[in-house]
């Protein structure tokens, strides 16, 4: 049985929020999603608009809504197809002002496939660890992998909201692909940056391993993120096995 809560806020400077989720064909910004389902299949998402262009948050939510209708007829090769064509879509037609980030998992008898471009993470959540499945496509985390600043560093780097590709941005895109499992007891966490940004790794499986409640413990994230400092739009997915 899979068990699924999402969440979505709009961060507290912010107009509007350009973030947004989906679970299976639920498709939410501002709102929260609660379902379970014996299915051995699911499908979970998270975008996050790309500030300082004026369609972020349309962007986001056309990429999700044009994976959501396609439903249980996707695949791995409809999958990339989706997110190829809504790039080329958004840049085409908006020319940059219509820009966004995701992170998709797209689950087949415990196999998770992930899709992933930009800044939104994906983590995997056991009783004794939590792993970053994804990888940020930051400034910052270019910094890291040469050695420039600490993995400790990068949340108060002044440049760390600086993406390095988007959906819908002035250049083509190289799909980052991943694949993990979730097997019984175990997590799938998505998040966008107003999560990720203002809590360390240790900070998100402290609180995992406070309680078994997905509901609970996404909740506390968001407090606590807030708590930190977060401004920014926060958008929280977790999936358990169980």
């Amino acid at each position: 049985m899979y068990h699924f809560y999402a969440k979505s806020i709009k961060g507290a400077r912010k107009s509007k929020n350009d973030d947004c989720f989906l679970v299976n064909q639920f498709l939410g910004s501002t709102d929260n999603y609660k379902s379970q389902t014996k299915k051995d299949q699911f499908l979970v998402g998270v975008a996050d608009g790309v500030g300082g262009v004026p369609l972020g948050g349309f962007a986001a939510k056309f990429l999700m809504e044009n994976i959501s209708n396609k439903g249980k007829l996707l695949s791995h090769a409809l999958i990339l197809n989706i997110i190829n064509n809504s790039h080329s879509y958004l840049r085409k037609e908006f020319m940059g002002e219509a820009q966004t980030v995701f992170t998709l998992a797209f689950c087949n008898q415990e196999i998770v496939s992930i899709y992933h471009v930009g800044d939104t993470r994906l983590y995997k959540v056991t009783d004794r660890n939590i792993v970053q499945i994804t990888k940020d496509e930051t400034y910052t985390q270019e910094l890291i992998d040469k050695g420039v600043i600490s993995d400790e560093m990068k949340n108060f780097h002044p440049h760390k909201n600086i993406i390095k590709q988007s959906i819908g941005g002035d250049r083509d895109i190289i799909m980052n692909h991943y694949k993990c499992t979730i097997e019984p007891g175990e997590t799938l966490l998505l998040s966008t940056d107003g999560i990720h940004d203002y809590l360390f790794d240790e900070d998100i499986k402290n609180i995992f391993k406070s309680s078994k409640n997905i509901q609970k413990n996404i909740n506390t994230l968001i407090e606590k993120s807030v708590e930190m400092g977060s401004n920014d739009d926060i958008t929280v997915i977790a999936v358990t096995n169980n």
